[in-house]
Formats: structure tokens, C-alpha cells, sequence
């Protein structure tokens, strides 16, 4: 694309401080499914080949086919910002509130601050077959939802989520780790006093929970000890969690992937990159993405091995063959 530099391109190296060494191409031609979305970000992989992802500045929940026609299946007012399918087949989204958005060229936005009419955060369900939306969650106890980022279920009919906070002109908020009853019946705050928490999952054997913090570049890690609970490490842990990547630089964390094997792959917003971890403290092997704004990711197609990437700056959704599987997510159809 024009005007973009190649992911952690020599030339680049002291600005984003990640050892080349570890560049790796994709492993095929990436796929570009479509174009026509706005500003997409939780992408879902479906069985019939199709993706459902957010569409955050549409405020919609859309569908693309894997022909790339784009549906609308219900909207979502607010800021849809990460999905997950569910129990009984539905969609559980994220919803941070709504932000301002800034054009920072023509057709290419970025988000801003909290918007001036912002009510709340929430968790909100969607039906696919009727296109009702409801609201599950919108507070815990006396604090409310700020702004709902990323979800991922466990095998308890649970699920945890991030809520990234809000940012304003001079000010923002402390962000928080989330368990929650798919049934709407409860909900604990699990751990506080996070900077921009922003991606979730879980490692395959289900014991790790993996949160990414956007402005910080980190990624922490905690041990489940049952539903809605973990172990926390003492200080000077900040939270509570053990450091699992901090690849320093301008290395901006939105989603996170885990593949079979148990790698945690993250989008790397600024990095025009996923980066993929191999375990604890290891050096990043880089997959370049040519877009400014890598969002999401998740793992789709009859084999898991097909990556499907939110593209949000170029208002994209592609697809690149990967070299293992994806982790099967619970409730997938």
C-alpha cells in the first residue's frame, strides 16, 4: 500500500525496538475478504466460512460471507468494540460507550476521546436469527461499565472481559479485568488498576488468562483458580500478574489470538504487525500486516489455519493462511 512501511522494516528498527532476527513473512498471499466496512474490530469466525466482526464507527454488527458481501445484523448503539460467540449460538459484544472520531485523511479514521453524549459501557447479547439485542451487563455492584473492550469464554459458562476505561482530553481512567455468568446472573470485578487493558484469552488448557494493555505494550498473565477468581502475584506486581511480553518500543497491544500450540498472538496497532509470543519473555516472531491500525485477530476456516485480521485504518478484513492451527474457542459452532 502506498505510503506504508513494511512491518519493523530495517530502517525502522531503533523506533520500534523489536529484534528483526525474528521478521517473518506471512505464510501466503493475504486475502483481502473486504473493503467495505468503516471501522471493523472483533472479528468471529463462523462455520459456513463467513466472519461476523463490530463495526465500531457504523455502530453495527455485521456479517461478511466469505465471498465478502457485507450484511447488517443488527445495530448496536454505542461503541460495539469486541465479540464472542456464545451459549445458544449468540453473540456477546462488548460495548465501550462511544468515542469521538477523528478523520485523520479522507475515509480513514481513528478514535478519540469519550464522546460528548456518553451514557455507559456495557455487555450486550445478539440474536442471530431475530437481530434483537439485549443488554446483559452495564455495571458491577456500585461501579459502572466505563468501556468494554475484548471478551473470551471459559468452559463454565462464563466469560471474562476487559473494560479499557475512557479517555478524555486530560484524563483517563484505570481500566479492570471482568468474569461474568453468561446468563446474565452475575458478575465480579477480578483485577483493578490496569492501564488500558484491551485484549483477552485464554490458554488452552484453560489455566492462563492473558490480558493486553494497550498504551503500555505489555502483556500480563494470571493463573486461574476457578470461575471469576485468579492468583496474584505481591508486589511490585502492579495488579497482581506476571509479565509475559514487553516487547518495548512503540508496540501498542490491541487483540489477542492463541493458537494450538498455546502461542499468544497479539495485533500490534502501530507495528503494521500480529506479533507472535512462544512463551514467556520470548522475542516476538513478527508477521507483517500492511495497515496502520491492526485491531484484531482470530482463527476461522475448516482447519483453524486461516487467520482472519481487522484492518481497521484501511476499513479491511483479510485472511492469511497461518502455520498451525487456531485454539477451538468454547461455544464454537
Amino acid at each position: 500500500m502506498p505510503g506504508l512501511r513494511p512491518a519493523l522494516d530495517p530502517n525502522a528498527s531503533g523506533r520500534h525496538g523489536v529484534a528483526l532476527s525474528h521478521l517473518k513473512d506471512v505464510e501466503g498471499p493475504m486475502r483481502v475478504v473486504t473493503d467495505r466496512l468503516v471501522y471493523p474490530e472483533g472479528p468471529v469466525a463462523m462455520p459456513d466460512g463467513s466472519v461476523i466482526v463490530v463495526d465500531i464507527a457504523d455502530e453495527s454488527l455485521k456479517q461478511v460471507s466469505a465471498a465478502g458481501e457485507v450484511s447488517v445484523i443488527a445495530k448496536v448503539p454505542g461503541g460495539p468494540n469486541g465479540a464472542a460467540l456464545g451459549p445458544n449460538g449468540r453473540i456477546y459484544i462488548c460495548n465501550h460507550g462511544g468515542v469521538d472520531w477523528i478523520e485523520v485523511e479522507p475515509g480513514r479514521l481513528r478514535s478519540g476521546p469519550q464522546r460528548a453524549n456518553y451514557e455507559t459501557g456495557s455487555i450486550d447479547v445478539v440474536d442471530l436469527t431475530s437481530g434483537r439485542l439485549q443488554r446483559l451487563y452495564d455495571r458491577c455492584g456500585e461501579y459502572p461499565l466505563r468501556g468494554p473492550n475484548d471478551l473470551v469464554f471459559d468452559g463454565t459458562g462464563g466469560f471474562w472481559f476487559t473494560d479499557m476505561g475512557k479517555r478524555r482530553r486530560r484524563d483517563m481512567d484505570l481500566g479492570a479485568v471482568y468474569w461474568a455468568a453468561g446468563d446474565g446472573s452475575e458478575i465480579r470485578e477480578v483485577i483493578a488498576g490496569l492501564i488500558s487493558p484491551n485484549g483477552i484469552a485464554l490458554s488452552p488448557d484453560g489455566k492462563t488468562l492473558y490480558v493486553a494493555e494497550t498504551y503500555t505494550g505489555r502483556i500480563w498473565s494470571w493463573t486461574i483458580e476457578g470461575p471469576g477468581r485468579v492468583g496474584k502475584r505481591s508486589w511490585p506486581s502492579p495488579a497482581g500478574g506476571t509479565l509475559f511480553a514487553s516487547p518495548g518500543g512503540l508496540a501498542r497491544f490491541d487483540g489477542l489470538a492463541v493458537a494450538e500450540s498455546g502461542a499468544v498472538c497479539a495485533a500490534a496497532l502501530d507495528l503494521c504487525a500480529i506479533l507472535e509470543f512462544r512463551g514467556l519473555g520470548s522475542q516476538p516472531v513478527v508477521h507483517p500486516v500492511p495497515d496502520l491500525l491492526v485491531t484484531n485477530l482470530c482463527f476461522g476456516g475448516a482447519d483453524r489455519r486461516t487467520c482472519f485480521v481487522t484492518l481497521s485504518h484501511h476499513a479491511r478484513l483479510v485472511a492469511l493462511d497461518w502455520h498451525e492451527a487456531g485454539l477451538r474457542l468454547h461455544h464454537s459452532l
